[in-house]
């Protein structure tokens, strides 16, 4: 005998229980994509801040946006 056997009523908690799981897990992925995000905006403003303001300076990825390194 396997659970949902002996106990039925409990296969509509369970599919509940699962798909607050799933929405937990998509949360907590929300929230690290988020923090990482911060975080590379933080690093490029501290780049920046620093002295780097030469777009030859900065890594491709912290060059601001329409600045090109040949001038």
């Amino acid at each position: 005998m396997n659970f949902k056997d002996s106990y039925p009523e409990y296969i509509a908690i369970e599919k509940q229980v699962r798909r607050a799981r799933v929405e937990r897990s998509l949360a907590i992925a929300l929230m690290i994509a988020d923090a990482a995000e911060i975080g590379m905006r933080g690093l490029k403003k501290l780049a920046r801040t620093l002295g780097a303001k030469r777009a030859g300076a900065l890594p491709q990825w912290a060059r601001p946006v329409g600045v090109s390194s040949e001038s």
